[in-house]
C-alpha cells in the first residue's frame, strides 16, 4: 500500500520535460525517493530502480501490462525488464539524462497499482 506521501505525488500532473532543464541533484533526488520507499538510486543517481518478486511468469506479465497502461495514459515510459516471476524497472527522463520530478510521479503511481 502506497504511503500518503506517494499517493500525493502520484496525483501531481506529470508534465512536459523540456531538453534543457537540469536533471535533479542528488539531494533533490534522495528528498523524492523518501516519498517512494520501495525505490532506490542507481549508484550515480541518474536512475530511479525498482524490482518486484512476484509468484509466476502470468502475475509478472499481468503487472507489466498495468504498468504499461499507466505509461501510456501518462506518456511517461519507464524501462522494464520481466520473466518469471520479477518484474525490474527503471525510470530516467531520457531527454535530460537524468532524473525529473517525473520520474518519481510515475514511480509513485506504479505503486498505486496492484502487485
Amino acid at each position: 500500500m502506497p504511503t500518503s506521501a506517494a499517493s500525493a505525488l502520484a496525483r501531481e500532473v506529470i508534465g512536459p520535460c523540456p531538453r534543457t532543464a537540469a536533471p535533479l541533484s542528488r539531494a533533490e533526488s534522495e528528498t523524492l525517493l523518501g516519498q517512494v520507499p520501495n525505490w532506490t538510486l542507481s549508484p550515480d543517481g541518474t536512475l530511479l530502480l525498482r524490482a518486484f518478486v512476484l509468484p509466476d511468469f502470468t502475475t509478472a506479465y499481468a503487472l507489466v501490462e498495468r504498468i504499461a497502461a499507466l505509461a501510456e495514459a501518462a506518456d511517461h515510459h519507464p524501462d522494464i525488464a520481466f520473466g518469471w516471476g520479477y518484474v525490474r524497472l527503471s525510470l530516467q527522463s531520457h531527454s535530460i539524462g537524468g532524473l525529473h520530478r517525473n520520474d518519481f510521479i510515475m514511480a509513485a503511481r506504479i505503486e498505486t497499482l496492484p502487485h
